[in-house]
């Protein structure tokens, strides 16, 4: 009997077995405590409700994209048409060598 007395205090000396302890003890309580609350319907139709509300929302979020996508299409096809006209040469110049950009951006 003195062994085991002798042993056991010698196991739970050490911090890592205190800390093991003190997990399994902690551990084994929620547990109970998560089995003790019964029924999860509440919460379960709550995750749906919101789930179905937030799929409403998704086509109209995709039409927003496209919508700024549009614009964005738009106005750098505007700008690329008025480089084109205001610096042609420049522009079939540059983009036929693919150099001195510096100098393009100067003129």
């Amino acid at each position: 009997m003195k062994k085991i007395k002798k042993f056991t205090k010698n196991l739970f000396s050490a911090n890592r077995m205190k800390m093991l302890a003190m997990m399994l003890l902690c551990g084994t309580a929620v547990t109970f405590a998560q089995n003790a609350a019964g029924d999860y319907t509440a919460g379960t139709n709550a995750l749906s409700t919101v789930t179905e509300e937030i799929a409403k929302y998704v086509p109209y979020v995709v039409k927003l994209c496209y919508a700024i996508a549009g614009v964005v299409a738009v106005v750098g096809a505007i700008s690329v048409y008025i480089a084109m006209n205001k610096w042609l040469f420049w522009t079939a110049r540059n983009a036929l060598k693919c150099t001195d950009i510096e100098q393009f951006a100067k003129t």
